[in-house]
């Protein structure tokens, strides 16, 4: 699942699995404090991400249901159309890593999935 979505979308495959083991460990049934669903820990439409408001209304009202996101295949599909999108808009993997992550963390983030990226290529060879 994780080579196809990589393929279909232009990503890393191995940026994408350690985005999964960091998000999730692998838990398709992960759920964050914040409300975050799945492997790729996305922000469904119902929940306590359904409390979160933006000016225009329910912030995340166009996205799945949590039982969607549950889903392995369609949260890595779904996760790594937005991630894909969030890189073509911002112009790098680090800037569209720092905007698919969390909110309150900076670039911290962005720069644990790029460096583990890096420590799995090495190791792997």
């Amino acid at each position: 699942m994780i080579t196809k979505a990589a393929g279909d979308y232009g990503l890393d495959p191995t940026t994408l699995a350690v985005l999964i083991f960091w998000e999730s460990g692998g838990d398709q049934n992960a759920i964050s404090s914040d409300g975050a669903v799945g492997l790729m820990q996305v922000m469904p439409r119902d929940g306590i991400a359904a409390t979160f408001q933006c000016p225009n209304g329910p912030c995340f009202a166009n996205r799945p249901t949590m039982e969607e996101l549950k889903d392995p295949s369609f949260n890595i599909t779904y996760g790594s159309k937005m991630l894909a999108g969030l890189i073509s808009k911002y112009g790098s993997a680090r800037e569209g890593l720092f905007h698919y992550g969390p909110v309150y963390v900076g670039y911290s983030y962005a720069d644990a999935i790029l460096g583990m990226t890096e420590m799995v290529r090495q190791t792997n060879g």
